[in-house]
């Protein structure tokens, strides 16, 4: 049996400029894979397809497994650092087909010789979307930092949700806490922030780890109201209020939905990181 090439480093392959209202942009496409039979398979799968568009696009391969690529995979939202596969046409990896939400993520369908199918993506769909980039949803695009680099901020729409978020959070204040909790009746931790922030319109996933892979990171330094803030030892979240406090629900003392300090030395020592989902375009 051929055994399929091992991808080790990050390859450009081929970069070309196209011209839209007289500004030239590059289209990309970016390929990140692991060096395990299922995913080098689906590799050259994918691969005997981009090669039909090697003028139209700047096409890179990432390794799943190396650190460099750890933050882009995480400003783009992708699921987590462990999937096998993934394709990323001009920073987004869903598009609308025929009313369904695919996403070229995890391994396609039909796949030869692997037990299950984690995708709903196949290559005549891939083929599909790279002739029509309109099929291509929003949601997964990076965010556009400044003109300094530095992180963006919420604009003033964005403003609106965040104090919406924030006084809905408050309103909560004195809820108990109860382990899986989602609603008035009681929260837990990520449950309060699921709650307010789905309540106007931010979609959140259920848990901690996956709400510490969303948006961008943030600074401590840098920290505005609405950004969700994550907890070590154990795992936990809150949001930022401003002025140094955030909201959060705690089973310590069954204190359920509080306000805290982040100075507080119980937290000031756990603090991890910081997630700004709000005013990044991923929102």
């Amino acid at each position: 049996m051929n055994k399929l090439p091992v991808v080790l480093t990050i390859l450009v392959v081929l970069t070309v400029s196209a011209v839209s209202s007289g500004v030239a942009y590059i289209s990309t496409i970016e390929v990140f894979h692991k060096n395990m039979p299922p995913s080098l398979e689906t590799l050259e799968q994918t691969n005997s397809v981009l090669e039909q568009f090697a003028d139209d696009y700047e096409i890179t391969y990432y390794l799943i497994t190396d650190s460099a690529t750890a933050d882009l995979i995480q400003r783009y939202n992708l699921p987590d650092t462990h999937f096998p596969f993934a394709v990323l046409i001009d920073g987004k990896y869903s598009a609308l087909i025929n009313g369904e939400k695919i996403d070229f993520v995890h391994f396609p369908l039909f796949m030869h010789g692997i037990g299950r199918h984690e995708g709903n993506w196949s290559m005549a769909y891939l083929e599909l979307v790279l002739n029509d980039t309109t099929l291509l949803m929003d949601e997964n695009v990076l965010p556009v930092l400044d003109e300094e680099g530095d992180t963006p901020c919420p604009g003033e729409e964005s403003s609106s949700v965040v104090e919406s978020i924030l006084n809905d959070a408050v309103s909560y204040l004195g809820v108990p806490y109860v382990y899986g909790g989602t609603d008035g009746n009681g929260f837990d931790c990520s449950g309060l922030a699921w709650r307010v922030f789905n309540d106007n319109g931010i979609p959140l996933p259920r848990i901690v780890s996956d709400m510490e892979t969303l948006g961008i990171a943030v600074d401590r330094e840098d920290l505005q109201p609405g950004d969700l803030l994550i907890f070590n030892n154990p795992k936990h979240t809150g949001i930022y209020l401003g002025d140094g406090e955030f909201i959060h629900c705690s089973s310590y003392l069954d204190r359920g939905v509080v306000i805290t300090p982040l100075s507080h030395s119980n937290y000031s020592r756990r603090y991890s990181s910081a997630r700004r989902v709000l005013g990044t375009g991923l929102d």
